[in-house]
């Protein structure tokens, strides 16, 4: 009983923080802002609730029941709706969603958002392939080295630059991969050992959720529930260009951060890694 009540109460607890968010953002938007018309004085300078509702595409019924925090559910496109009226920028249209218990849009944060020493870091280790992850596993930066691995990251979609989505749906990433069931289930275990309580946060169960629907692979490795610890060890590739290659496998933790370095280590002075220098130098060669 008490459990219950507790989650009621954090339910009830977001539901005001979403209807005090709102009434917020709605009083600091003008109706220059969104192009909105006006007519004589007003008694406050932000929008009406009806202006909201007219923009957002929502009846003003349901939109004075949002921001009296009742129970509703608000979906995905009218969140989008409400954060584009509002006139919310990334961040905030990011807490806007999390508020509703929604997985953010994108939930990868841009390059740019990251220190600069990150990137000088990634740098310096060229051409051995590294990049950084947050706790849902998206690549956040990586080196020229990283992309002999996992191809342009830069050409895909923040939600798709992810090690998860890489492991279950690259086909390029499987073949290469030479015991991929094994380094697959291992890359699951990993993640829901990362995870740990955040696991029912809504930007990781709406990762789940979308890979298990993308891929079968995925979803019966996830129902096993596995955990692991990160050992670091080598691992063997099947390199399209350069043929079999091992690295050893290595994590750290950044400091003070949620973000995690991830390297592999070409051995100093190979063949191997001068083969690697040459493509980080020469990507077309």
């Amino acid at each position: 009983m008490t459990e219950r009540l507790e989650v009621q109460m954090t339910a009830q607890g977001r539901r005001r923080e979403l209807a005090e968010f709102l009434r917020s953002r709605r009083a600091r938007r003008t109706p220059a802002d969104a192009g909105l018309p006006t007519f004589g004085r007003r008694r406050t300078p932000g929008l009406r609730r009806e202006e909201v509702a007219t923009l957002a595409g929502v009846s003003i019924t349901w939109y004075t029941w949002l921001e009296q925090a009742r129970n509703i559910r608000v979906s995905r496109q009218i969140l989008g709706s409400l954060a584009t009226a509002l006139g919310l920028d990334e961040v905030e249209r990011a807490h806007l969603f999390r508020l509703a218990d929604e997985p953010p849009p994108d939930g990868a944060p841009s390059r740019a958002e990251l220190p600069a020493q990150y990137e000088l870091l990634l740098t310096h280790l060229d051409p051995n392939p590294a990049f950084i992850v947050n706790p849902r596993f998206d690549i956040l930066a990586w080196n020229r080295g990283c992309e002999l691995l996992y191809g342009d990251l830069g050409a895909l979609p923040a939600s798709r630059r992810n090690v998860l989505w890489l492991t279950f749906t690259a086909p390029e990433v499987r073949e290469m991969t030479r015991d991929w069931e094994t380094e697959a289930a291992l890359t699951v275990a990993l993640f829901r050992t990362q995870a740990n309580e955040g696991i029912l946060a809504p930007e990781i169960t709406g990762l789940i959720a979308e890979l298990a629907d993308a891929s079968p692979d995925f979803a019966r490795l996830w129902r096993r529930k596995e955990l692991a610890p990160f050992v670091p060890k080598a691992r063997t590739i099947d390199h399209p260009l350069l043929g079999e290659v091992t690295l050893d496998y290595v994590k750290l933790h950044v400091a003070n951060d949620d973000k995690t370095l991830v390297s592999y280590l070409l051995p100093p002075g190979s063949e191997v890694e001068s083969q690697f220098l040459k493509l980080v130098r020469n990507p077309g060669a």
